[in-house]
């Protein structure tokens, strides 16, 4: 539900069509970071849902007692000098926190695991707003506005940004972001670009009209581009690192510069100039990351303090989930939700009694999904998989609600392949489709599609005469993966199709799965909150791709053609009819073609310690909206002890 307060928001569903055109700089008085009272914990909000214009006026913003000893000693200029000229007011979720203490977190990895920093710490010059991701707000940016029927978009920085060193923040560091570290091919790791920034499969075009403002173009309307700045990192300090480029440094080389710009060098290794809340001071590789408060961090909450509120943001190396979530039980980490499995709900329910901690159930979220190699290695088994009544039947085989007992514990939404209800484009029907357990039609479905079991073993025949057996690659962790997968095979067993598992490690798994080396591949379901952050897996968008279809582009079945176009088109319109139209193909398309077949959406269960204030009771897990770190609102969390 979006705020009622006059915040300056994009509705997700009609990205680009607000104001004609015009996203209107921030309200001096009401910004834009806060939910309804009503979506808010049970807990009644106290903090103030405006801020003081008088506190804005006079500059008279609070700081941490640690920045304000700086300030004295002569090492740090004042809080007013410190904060932008039009700082981003976030109305905490409860309450105005006290200043101090450390937030602790835990990884099962440092550098393999740097997506879940950046989902807790990044910037956007948007994001999505939080903790439910039902509009796009303002963030490094405080104005953005379209031109050209929306094929030019604008962007005005807050004046006054700065990186965490001190250095002002201006759209160099976007540019130099953009066109020396994405569109140079040299410089960056994967060989393709992103594609929230293609447009007919080409970059957008970035230019800077001065050192607040940049412009984008594109022959298209920029039907996505909030997105893209709501989720992407959009800039590095380009003080830090140009001269590490050898376009400006001619004794450089790429080689240099991409081991200096890895994910880990950028969000783990200390002295890196942030622009977010906490910055790393101390990594011990494969131990801990420390993060220490940003003094030029631009948020303030509506009584004009800076934020974060605590001091300090540790995460924690813990290979192992088991025992990361022992730790959490005896209040050794604060939140617990990234790494949380179904088969821990037990235990952790039963240990939320002793007080020390308070769960939250979210969702329905994206869950395990049978994803059919459309173009596997075994000819009999491609032509089986391209037949409609094949993947029907295999849907209606799977008995979802006894999954749903004996691994998920009741906390599985039964559906087929969908968007889930978060979805503006969401319908019940499509959402159910193909997904009530019927055997015998199941069974009736496989004999209509030529499918028989001509001599009796209990298994049909594919159309060269060899068994219908089906290689099901399941992760070894979270153990439930395979669960799920014995009871599937079970279930398909009953109609006469044999299952052999071939569970492994993440390392060995994911190779088979970009190599197209699979029968059928478990993983959670990609996009169904938003089929546009992953237009590679719900479009054809590339010659290799999806990773389930690779000769899509060639083989390509007419109505994943017809997706395409839905998919391409829906890109690069700003007409709200048009628009849900596109959706409603996207949808239709795949549900009622079931190329994915799906167990089940689950309910996320994740928890906080209750030595924590400003918890937000929602959340999303949906990893296009940044979930399920960036939801969780760190910055305006504080340390109630």
């Amino acid at each position: 539900m979006i705020s009622k307060s006059n915040r300056a928001l994009l509705s997700i569903g009609v990205v680009g069509l607000f104001l004609n055109a015009c996203l209107a700089p921030d309200p001096k008085v009401r910004e834009q970071a806060s939910i309804d009272p009503e979506e808010a914990a049970p807990v009644a909000r106290t903090a103030p849902t405006v801020i003081d214009p008088k506190i804005l006026a006079d500059r008279s913003f609070g700081e941490a007692p640690m920045l304000a000893a700086e300030v004295k000693a002569g090492r740090l200029p004042t809080v007013s000098e410190r904060l932008p000229e039009n700082p981003l007011v976030v109305v905490p979720i409860d309450e105005i926190g006290k200043y101090g203490g450390k937030l602790r977190r835990a990884l099962t990895g440092d550098i393999v695991q740097t997506t879940g920093v950046y989902k807790t710490i990044s910037e956007g010059l948007t994001g999505f707003s939080r903790p439910l991701p039902t509009s796009i707000e303002l963030g490094l940016a405080e104005k953005v506005w379209f031109e050209d029927e929306h094929r030019t978009a604008y962007f005005k920085l807050r004046k006054g940004l700065r990186w965490s060193d001190g250095v002002p923040f201006t759209v160099d560091d976007i540019l130099f972001w953009y066109y020396d570290t994405l569109v140079d091919s040299d410089a960056r790791d994967n060989p393709a670009m992103p594609g929230n920034w293609l447009v007919d499969r080409k970059p957008v075009k970035m230019e800077k009209v001065d050192d607040l403002t940049i412009k984008v173009t594109s022959p298209k309307p920029l039907g996505r581009i909030l997105h893209a700045t709501s989720v992407d990192v959009v800039a590095l300090p380009r003080h830090r690192l140009q001269h590490l480029h050898p376009r400006y440094n001619p004794n450089s080389n790429y080689q240099t510069f991409r081991d200096s710009t890895t994910n880990a060098q950028m969000v783990l290794n200390p002295g890196m100039p942030r622009l977010s809340a906490w910055v790393p001071v101390e990594w011990y590789r494969g131990q801990r990351v420390v993060y220490r408060r940003n003094p030029y961090y631009y948020k303030v909450d509506t009584a004009g303090n800076q934020l974060p509120y605590t001091d300090y943001l540790e995460f924690n190396v813990i290979q192992d989930s088991q025992v990361l979530l022992l730790k959490f039980i005896n209040g050794e980490i604060d939140l617990f939700g990234r790494y949380s499995q179904i088969d821990m709900y037990p235990t952790l329910k039963s240990e939320e009694v002793k007080g020390k901690f308070k769960l939250r159930i979210t969702g329905p979220e994206r869950g395990n999904s049978l994803y059919l190699n459309w173009d596997g290695p075994n000819a009999a088994l491609r032509e089986a998989f391209r037949d409609l009544k094949v993947r029907m039947a295999l849907s209606h085989a799977i008995n979802r609600e006894e999954i749903n007992q004996i691994v998920y514990h009741g906390l599985l939404d039964i559906n087929g392949y969908s968007l889930l209800p978060s979805s503006p484009y969401f319908t019940e029907e499509a959402y159910r489709k193909y997904s009530t357990y019927e055997p015998q039609l199941a069974n009736r479905l496989l004999d209509e599609a030529g499918y028989l079991d001509t001599d009796g073993d209990g298994f049909r025949e594919l159309s060269d005469g060899t068994v219908f057996s089906i290689v099901i690659d399941v992760r070894v962790t979270p153990s439930s993966d395979v669960q799920i997968c014995e009871l599937v095979g079970d279930h398909w067993k009953d109609v006469g199709v044999k299952v052999v598992l071939n569970p492994l490690l993440r390392d060995l798994l994911y190779p088979r799965r970009e190599n197209g080396d699979f029968d059928i591949h478990v993983w959670a379901l990609e996009g169904p909150a938003d089929p546009l952050g992953y237009m590679n897996d719900w479009a054809i968008m590339s010659e290799n791709g999806p990773f389930w279809h690779k000769k899509a582009m060639v083989t390509g079945q007419d109505w994943f053609r017809e997706a395409t176009e839905s998919v391409k088109a829906a890109m690069t319109t700003v007409d709200s009819t048009a628009l849900r139209y596109h959706m409603g193909r996207i949808r239709d398309l795949h549900s009622d073609n079931v190329p994915v077949i799906v167990v089940g959406s689950n309910y996320h269960v994740w928890g906080a310690s209750t030595r924590l204030g400003n918890v937000p009771m929602q959340n999303t897990a949906a990893d296009v909206h940044r979930g399920w770190g960036r939801p969780v609102f760190h910055e305006q969390i504080f340390i109630r002890e």
